[in-house]
């Protein structure tokens, strides 16, 4: 038995923190959070930089080892409870996981005009007045929604779920929030990954925030 631990958020808005919980999730494993908060720049104090020497949310401490940056920690969560043992985050196949692990690099690293437009909280919190996007933005929009529906299959990138169809949906869900019209299949794709268990359970806990 594992003693595992997530250092999260306060405000519990971070899409890279939520990636890995999703993750700890799906996989059925038992774990503690931790809060940062990182409006008080908790992060950059001496006993969170001997957690977590980057000094950013998430950190996985499992154990003596301590892992950041959220796609290294899901894809370090497949290697160390594998299936068929435990639910599989990635595609078995080369080719598959390859393209999950593009997705993923490519939502997380690029679109920096949707980000700053359609900050992470929008999803959460109902943004206020109506969203004009910048041509830069419009842009991004259209590249998104290309890269998307070029890389769909019938019902998730590959022929079984992953923690990249999350990471996706997630991005998506940016637009969606700003209330922006978005085709039918990529609509339905959104949903249908936050109605997963393991997203719920994120939510759930998010909404108690606002009690």
């Amino acid at each position: 038995m594992h003693n595992i631990c997530l250092y999260i958020d306060k405000k519990r808005i971070s899409p890279y923190v939520m990636s890995v919980y999703v993750a700890l999730k799906e996989k059925g494993l038992n774990f503690q959070e931790k809060t940062v908060d990182l409006d008080q720049l908790e992060q950059q104090s001496m006993a969170y930089r001997r957690i977590c020497p980057s000094r950013k949310v998430p950190c996985l401490v499992m154990d003596d080892f301590h892992l950041f940056e959220s796609w290294a920690i899901t894809e370090y969560l497949e290697d160390a409870f594998p299936a068929p043992d435990y639910p599989a985050l990635y595609p078995r196949e080369s080719q598959a996981r390859a393209k999950c692990r593009a997705v993923q690099a490519l939502v997380k690293t690029d679109f920096m005009a949707i980000r700053q437009a359609m900050p992470s909280d929008s999803i959460f919190v109902a943004p206020k007045g109506l969203f004009i996007a910048s041509a830069e933005v419009l842009q991004d929009i259209q590249r998104l929604l290309a890269v998307t529906e070029s890389l769909l299959s019938e019902r998730w990138l590959t022929e079984q779920w992953s923690i990249a169809d999350f990471d996706l949906a997630f991005m998506l869900h940016r637009l969606l929030s700003q209330q922006i019209e978005l085709p039918d299949k990529i609509q339905v794709y959104i949903q249908r990954n936050f109605q997963r268990a393991s997203v719920q359970a994120w939510l759930t806990e998010n909404e108690k925030l606002k009690l």
